[in-house]
């Protein structure tokens, strides 16, 4: 596994999604279609290595078979042409063949719609590459194995069904086929080849990519039109207006987005029920009235300028600024990107789809404190059983949530048995909510060893407090 050029490839790093601040996928890993359909990523139990496991989605319902999901990550080392490889997968399905296709490409595939993409599979892995049929205690995993020659270098890995359904008296056969997926690793075959040296770059740029439930423009250059809400022109588009929208005299638009906006509305021109919404939104270092204040302003400069440039009348528009309230793009460095007005058209001849943002509250933490253990042990002492199930119950136990248990200790004791007695922990935990029921919605679990002291540690009170055990709760509807 040191030569797998597959980042984060058992599934088992968490990303927290920069639109829900919750663990919602895999680090490294994104959807094609990430506004249309959701990459299942899962934690019960049935996972053969770790805790987590992708679903994706291989054939829609009846009514739309050409559904797909695919995802997507950057390889660590490029794939160079005539090196063979050997791609190894586990995985698992129920009502489906067993077979996966990878697509090696040179850049992220992003798709408005979520159906079965039109680029080739490079290679497929199916039956007849089973190697071991390895049982579970939930359900069976196998193990599928195949040598890979590269005809071209390939720096990107898509995984999905690349095969369109075959339909007899109308319908294929399958239903919402699903194919499970365990991990993945791709390793050359000369292990002589030097691994990259840029690897851990690679890696920390995957991981610091937080978006899960819409196309990052960072990964697609030159777009700004980002995505339909529906998928088809029925619906309603949306166009990202940043702050270079306006030249440096402000009173006209930049001929880039000026082509991009008259190219979006001519699909409109003529109909008399279409609505425009333009929703400004600002970052700036200031409260958040000045930043609806600003908002609303940038918006209007919008509509003001389609007014006395394109012949539109204001009561075409729906004008409103927003301020901090929706953060499309990582607010970790400032979230200047933030800083947008976004035009929205929708054809109202069916009701228009509208994206309603409920606020997340923010997580919440519970303490399992040092003394509900076992003296310098992960056991869980017995007696105190009661006290622990107090904390059980104010886990909401319907779904609603998405939890992240992580151990810690104090900094008596080598760094390597701290690390390995709050995993131990955690570990421990997370067995008792299992137990106790909440345990489904478990999807991290990790050490912190005497990283992430609550105290200080020079005091016994300090060393007492840093001994614990974090359930994370993050209240989520994604």
């Amino acid at each position: 596994m040191a030569q797998n050029i597959v980042p984060n490839a058992s599934f088992e790093e968490v990303n927290i999604c920069t639109e829900y601040i919750a663990p919602c996928a895999p680090c490294g890993w994104m959807a094609v279609a990430p506004e249309m359909i959701k990459m299942k990523y899962l934690c019960n139990g049935a996972a053969l290595q770790g805790q987590h496991y992708v679903s994706l989605l291989q054939e829609g319902p009846v009514e739309n078979p050409d559904s797909r999901v695919y995802i997507q990550t950057r390889l660590l080392c490029a794939l160079q042409k005539g090196q063979a490889y050997k791609i190894r997968v586990y995985m698992n399905t129920e009502n489906y063949p067993l077979r996966i296709g990878l697509r090696f490409d040179t850049a992220f595939i992003f798709s408005e719609n979520a159906g079965c993409l039109s680029q080739s599979v490079s290679v497929e892995l199916n039956e007849v590459d089973q190697q071991k049929k390895l049982w579970h205690t939930k359900m069976p995993w196998y193990i599928l194995e195949k040598t890979y020659v590269a005809p071209n270098n390939a720096t990107h890995l898509i995984l999905g069904n690349f095969k369109a359904p075959i339909r007899k008296n109308g319908f294929s056969g399958y239903s919402n086929a699903q194919l499970l997926i365990d991990s993945i690793s791709i390793t050359p075959v000369n292990e002589q080849l030097p691994m990259c040296p840029d690897t851990a770059a690679t890696r920390a740029a995957l991981y610091a990519e937080h978006h899960r439930h819409t196309i990052p423009e960072n990964l697609t250059p030159g777009r700004t039109v980002v995505h339909t809400l529906n998928g088809t022109h029925e619906g309603c588009d949306t166009l990202i207006l940043k702050d270079d929208l306006f030249n440096q005299d402000h009173t006209t638009i930049s001929e880039r987005y000026k082509q991009q906006i008259n190219e979006a509305l001519k699909n409109y021109r003529g109909d008399t029920s279409m609505r425009i919404k333009l929703v400004g939104h600002a970052w700036q270092a200031a409260s958040e009235e000045y930043n609806k204040i600003i908002s609303y302003d940038k918006a209007k400069a919008v509509a003001t300028f389609l007014v006395y440039n394109e012949g539109y009348s204001f009561d075409d528009f729906q004008i409103s600024g927003e301020g901090k309230s929706n953060p499309r793009y990582d607010t970790s460095a400032g979230g200047g990107d933030n800083n947008r007005v976004e035009m929205i058209l929708c054809h109202v001849t069916a009701p228009p789809v509208l994206i309603v943002k409920k606020p997340v509250p923010p997580p919440d933490t519970l303490v399992i404190p040092d003394i509900l253990f076992k003296f310098n042990s992960s056991e869980l002492n017995p007696a105190l059983h009661t006290a622990l199930d107090s904390l059980m119950k104010k886990i909401p136990g319907d779904g609603s949530v998405q939890l992240q248990v992580t151990g810690h200790t104090d900094n008596a004791g080598n760094d390597d048995y701290n690390y390995n007695l709050s995993l131990r922990r955690a570990n421990a935990v997370a067995t008792y909510m299992q137990q106790y029921g909440v345990g489904n919605d478990i999807r991290q679990i990790s050490g912190a060893g005497e990283s992430q002291p609550v105290a200080d540690n020079k005091t016994p009170e300090g060393r007492r407090k840093n001994r614990r055990v974090e359930i994370i709760i993050f209240h989520t509807t994604d």
